[in-house]
């Protein structure tokens, strides 16, 4: 048997794994292959779209605004209702209103940033916590262009809430920075030097970054499951949620 691994390889995908066998708190783990953590996909070669397939992944959750989608469309985008194939869905976690993105402009880090996102767009958050709990059977893959801002955030709510902690979240946050850093080389070859480069697209991704988010939502809010519930989340959701993400019974005591 193919022991398991969180980082996947899926040509030419750079920024793939798995959310399963992270410990909570309480003595559970995450359950392997239920839900995984993508860049684009746009550039999946034919052997990444197979590799994919095989892993189970029945539900896309595209975070991408549309014009986005719309300039990289996804493979999938097309597959209709067959259960054999995913499901796509694009639930884009911004909507880029005036106010937001001045907001967004003039923070001075991306934990600012993650925190303008999440304040200022709850029910767009809502939906997508929303659409992982009520997905149909099978894998569910969350992505937007390089895996870490959006898909991040994201992924830090689910850990959160099934009470993986802080540190491990942050862990997993900050192995993006090294996935993505041969793919920032190319981009800096490409256009001759760094400071020629988007800024967003450097993939900076520090535990510290992640931490940060995860104190702000302490604070504020009493963690990440009062979030959720404050943006509308049910307690039925949320339990719908953790049913996906967890192991059915706690890990065994070493």
């Amino acid at each position: 048997m193919t022991p398991l691994t969180r980082t996947l390889t899926w040509p030419a995908c750079y920024n793939v794994r798995d959310l399963g066998g992270l410990p909570t708190r309480d003595g559970y783990t995450t359950a392997w292959r239920a839900i995984v953590r993508s860049d684009i996909l746009a550039r999946l070669t034919r052997g990444g779209q197979t590799a994919l397939l095989d892993y189970g992944i029945r539900t896309i959750i595209d975070l991408r605004e549309p014009d986005q989608v719309n300039a990289e469309p996804s493979i999938f985008m097309a597959q209709g209702d067959n259960p054999a194939l995913p499901l796509y869905r694009n639930l884009p976690m911004e909507t880029r209103e005036p106010a937001v993105s001045a907001l967004i402009g003039a923070a001075k880090d991306r934990a600012t940033v993650y925190q303008i996102v999440l304040e200022h767009y709850p029910g767009l958050i809502a939906e997508i916590i929303r659409a992982i709990a009520t997905a149909r059977e099978g894998g569910i893959l969350i992505h937007c262009h390089a895996g870490k801002d959006r898909t991040g955030m994201v992924v830090a709510l689910l850990l959160g809430l099934v009470g993986v902690p802080h540190d491990v979240i942050a862990a997993d946050y900050a192995e993006s920075q090294v996935c993505l850093w041969p793919l920032w080389e190319e981009i800096v070859a490409k256009v001759g030097s760094e400071d020629k480069a988007d800024f967003w697209l450097k993939p900076t991704a520090t535990a510290a970054i992640m931490d940060s988010l995860l104190v702000h939502l302490d604070h504020r809010y009493g963690g990440v499951a009062a979030y959720l519930r404050a943006i509308g989340l049910t307690e039925a959701e949320l339990c719908q949620v953790r049913g996906r993400l967890l192991e059915p019974t706690p890990a065994a005591l070493p």
